[in-house]
């Protein structure tokens, strides 16, 4: 099936409401060099097709629940380049609105601007991952720019379609230092809610990092696997270290009147959202659009 539950293994860390994830490709062609997924999906760099995806969807939403909550994506990107034309992402969300589910948009990319049509007749919330103003090159070298992004967090907002943003990852000693600067473009963008996360890398995005960025490396190698710990494959820092930049994250929200949640981080006491993942952004299906735009 390619609609699965999300989180199966019931992960002690993972706070986020039931859902189901679907990830319209398989693969992701950002480069992002923090990525965790190219740990376990091969060739994952190389962005691929799903074999009969919509034929099979068409199929398996008949055994979702109506007003499921979709979230997509966890692992690829929903919106690739090769979106704008193939449209993949779009018929699956056409699926979705035409069988009554509830969709949560999770991307790096500004084609996600295309589909507003579709998240106005449906309950739906996009969020936009944000990670570094001066070092998105290096970092994240086939995506959109931050300005781009935060121009679709606007658009989006004034079209009436609820938006946050994923702070995530944060690099000690990398990014660390621009957490108020982008958590005031999204403010500025009309942003309600921010999801935040540390860096947890796993065998293989620790080597891009470490190339990319050897000094930095050099400094933080110590706060994870020496003082860190190894949790389900990944090396987290430790728990004083990582409460400590969620903390900074959390007050600063505080200031800018942001909700704020954090992902696999340990500590949902910090959490003042109704939901970890912004889902609590989508209106009710029974919310007129017009009723949405005014709440959001």
């Amino acid at each position: 099936m390619y609609i699965r539950q999300f989180d199966p293994w019931k992960s002690e860390l993972c706070t986020c409401p039931p859902k189901y994830s679907l990830n319209p490709y398989t693969g992701c062609v950002h480069g992002c060099l923090y990525c965790y997924a190219s740990s376990y999906i091969k060739n994952f760099f190389n962005l691929r097709e799903k074999p009969k995806l919509i034929e099979s969807l068409k199929r398996e939403i008949k055994k979702i629940p109506k007003n499921s909550l979709i979230s997509l994506c966890n692992t690829s990107d929903p919106y690739p380049p090769v979106e704008f034309n193939k449209k993949i992402t779009r018929k699956c969300l056409e699926i979705f609105k035409d069988n009554d589910m509830k969709v949560l948009i999770i991307t790096k990319s500004d084609i996600v601007l295309r589909d507003i049509d579709l998240f106005k007749e449906m309950p739906s919330c996009v969020t936009i991952t944000i990670t570094t103003f001066k070092h998105y090159k290096k970092l994240e070298p086939y995506a959109p720019a931050p300005i781009q992004r935060f121009k679709a967090l606007e658009e989006l907002g004034k079209k009436g379609i609820p938006i946050g943003i994923r702070l995530d990852p944060i690099i000690p000693m990398l990014n660390e230092e621009e957490i108020e600067a982008i958590l005031k473009a999204a403010k500025d963008s009309g942003v309600k809610h921010v999801i935040a996360s540390t860096f947890k890398p796993r065998w293989d995005s620790w080597q891009r990092i470490s190339q990319a960025f050897p000094d930095i490396a050099g400094k933080i190698q110590k706060l994870y696997f020496k003082d860190g710990a190894k949790i389900s494959n990944s090396w987290y820092l430790a728990k004083p270290l990582r409460k400590d930049l969620i903390l900074k994250v959390k007050q600063t929200c505080a200031a800018l009147s942001l909700t704020f949640s954090s992902c696999r981080e340990g500590f949902p006491e910090l959490n003042n959202s109704p939901s970890c993942d912004g889902s609590h952004l989508i209106p009710d299906k029974s919310f007129s659009q017009e009723q949405a735009a005014i709440l959001f």
